[in-house]
């Protein structure tokens, strides 16, 4: 049996990445998988236990499986076309936070806090009551954890010439940690990293704010100052946060000289969370392949 390979510890062919386009609208994350691994790789069974157990779960109907074509459940990966070696997909990031049409229960629809003499904190002033509707995004996270455990131990090695940067897993559940996810660096990433200026790296920041305002539908106050991707020292490490009680991606295990990183999360709740640190990866990955090529 071959040993399994890592980009923790070498340089392997790309199969798919992440990466962030501006011109998706106000910007949106793009996966990009190269047409080696889309077309050596069984598709996955339609009745595989994993595809079951989130129709079961979360009642999807529909679950695309043949690239060249919208993929995953409800066909929420929309198929944008092929660039070069790669076709590429839209991962979308719908709105959530939504008006029930209900008044609301604190200021009684007026909008306004008596007692306060300021704006209706329970309703921000919108004089209704708000709810989160993530059937959307649940639909889109589970389709990216499906994806990604297809294409966590590639066993096609892509003819292509750029390295793998990152790798990503998703967790899709309903409950706390529900929106989890995990991951690696290359050691050209974690290069890229060690090089890197100390401090923010704005163009994460700027990348987490908008998917969180598309999906929020608004930018509270407070929430501004909870997203961060943040390099503390010169070793690699690299601190990523989002809204939510201390939510974050963060290094995970040993890291060192002429190797990767691996990364984990903590308290990452919702698939709105999980897609906003997705999105932190998508912008970053942009930054090193561009640093790198």
């Amino acid at each position: 049996m071959e040993d399994i390979k890592s980009i923790l510890f070498e340089r392997m062919p790309c199969w798919y990445e992440l990466s962030w386009r501006e011109q998706l609208g106000v910007g949106g994350m793009v996966l990009r998988i190269h047409k080696d691994f889309a077309s050596g790789v069984k598709p996955i069974p339609k009745d595989a236990p994993i595809v079951e157990h989130f129709k079961r779960d979360f009642g999807f109907t529909k679950f695309g499986r043949e690239f060249g074509k919208d993929f995953g459940f409800e066909d929420s990966l929309k198929f944008l076309g092929e660039a070069g070696e790669f076709l590429e997909y839209s991962i979308p990031t719908p709105l959530v936070r939504k008006p029930t049409g209900k008044t609301c229960r604190s200021c009684k629809g007026t909008g306004w806090d008596e007692s306060r003499e300021d704006t209706c904190m329970y309703c921000n002033g919108e004089r209704q009551e708000i709810g989160y509707d993530y059937t959307e995004t649940f639909a889109i996270s589970a389709s990216l954890t499906t994806l990604f455990e297809l294409m966590l131990f590639p066993e096609i090695e892509t003819s292509c010439s750029l390295p793998q940067l990152i790798c990503v897993n998703t967790v899709t559940i309903r409950s706390s940690h529900g929106g989890s996810l995990s991951g690696e660096y290359s050691r050209e990433t974690v290069d890229w990293l060690k090089r890197h200026e100390l401090g923010e790296i704005p163009e994460m920041v700027s990348t987490m704010c908008v998917t969180w305002e598309r999906m929020d539908g608004r930018m509270k106050d407070f929430d501004i100052h909870s997203f961060e991707a943040y390099l503390p020292d010169n070793d690699g490490r690299l601190l990523i946060s989002c809204p939510g009680d201390c939510c974050g991606l963060y290094p995970s295990g040993n890291y060192g000289k002429d190797r990767g990183l691996k990364i984990s999360c903590h308290n990452t709740d919702t698939p709105q969370q999980q897609l906003t640190l997705v999105a932190s990866l998508a912008a970053l990955h942009k930054l090193v392949r561009e640093g790198t090529t």
